[in-house]
């Protein structure tokens, strides 16, 4: 790779810069005491140690609130915010995978395949595409949610209520503030699509062309696949199955390029833990003198 390596970081860089925006977007009101850069290094030290932590995103989140509070903005604004930005981020990762999965799955690159697994690829693909427009169709004519369920089982309970405010929270945002929903949909979208960029540039540096939107469709079925061992420390092991998985549907069987990837992904990934903590670091002694 030798230097190319410096494209993959900038092309991930971007990616979290369009994450940033995205949830700066996700305030009603914007923070006064805050700049983007400040934001982009609370997104990215919430992000990194979500990674580490086996909450996965829930401790992720909790960090960035904690870190918001010096700033003045009011805690429901700040938790409201964060739980705005992690809805639209997983709606518009279903989004990309939707379009890129139909073009997946009426390309030529789906011969290696087998056609039992093609139909549950159909049927995944389909309702995940199809689950942000029923939801916005829904935010448009929906009225508050009542926080509260008649489940029985204390767990599923909980689960309901929590999924409740969430919504109730995108709800009040959407009706609030529909162009700001929108552009921070667009910027997170943008998100994944610049962060899937990377798997494109990599095989590119390795000598494999392969068409943009088909690695997009790998990134978003990896980042999928990761989701499920959330709670396992930076995903070791889920991550690279989820690589060596995608590869081969894409017809690529060869062990090297394999390795190569999980190797460059860690790399970069090495890289960015190492930002985040001295970003913490100046984040933390900046707020306390301010």
């Amino acid at each position: 790779m030798g230097w190319n390596l410096v494209w993959i970081i900038v092309i991930t860089g971007l990616a979290y810069l369009f994450g940033t925006a995205g949830w700066q977007n996700c305030f009603i009101e914007k923070p006064k005491r805050l700049s983007l850069w400040q934001l982009f290094c609370i997104r990215h030290i919430g992000e990194t140690i979500g990674l580490f932590n086996p909450t996965s995103i829930i401790g992720g989140d909790y960090i960035k609130t904690v870190l918001l509070k010096p700033t003045g903005t009011s805690p429901q604004e700040i938790v409201n915010s964060v739980l705005i930005s992690r809805f639209l981020a997983i709606i518009t990762q279903f989004s990309l995978f939707g379009i890129t999965g139909f073009w997946f799955l009426t390309s030529s690159f789906n011969k290696n395949i087998p056609d039992q697994t093609l139909v549950i690829l159909w049927i995944l693909v389909i309702a995940l595409f199809s689950i942000p427009l029923i939801i916005f169709f829904l935010l448009k004519r929906s009225k508050k949610l009542q926080v509260a369920s008649a489940l029985s089982w204390k767990f599923f309970r909980r689960l309901s209520i929590r999924l409740q405010l969430v919504l109730n929270a995108v709800l009040v945002f959407h009706q609030s503030q529909p162009y700001k929903c929108y552009r921070a949909y667009l910027y997170f979208f943008l998100h994944w699509v610049v962060g899937a960029f990377e798997l494109f540039l990599i095989l590119y540096f390795s000598g494999i062309t392969i068409p943009i939107v088909l690695s997009q469709f790998m990134d978003m079925g990896i980042v999928i696949i990761k989701s499920f061992g959330a709670f396992i420390p930076a995903q070791i092991g889920i991550e690279e199955f989820g690589n060596r998985l995608l590869l081969t549907s894409a017809g690529i069987y060869t062990i090297q390029v394999w390795l190569i990837i999980a190797l460059i992904r860690r790399s970069r990934q090495v890289f960015w833990i190492i930002f985040g903590f001295f970003a913490y670091l100046g984040l933390k002694k900046r707020l306390s003198t301010s």
